[in-house]
């Protein structure tokens, strides 16, 4: 999922962010990626 830098909201399409705006103007987003536990084994 993408959101817009400049105002937080989440981008509904999120499929190459090359030709689409956000509703306040801006061009640039952050992906966000889901949070992953990792689980380390020790020897």
């Amino acid at each position: 999922m993408y959101k817009c830098i400049r105002c937080a909201r989440p981008l509904e399409k999120s499929f190459g962010t090359a030709e689409i705006e956000c509703e306040c103007g801006s061009r640039v987003f952050i992906k966000e990626r889901q949070n992953i536990e990792k689980t380390i084994i020790a020897r």
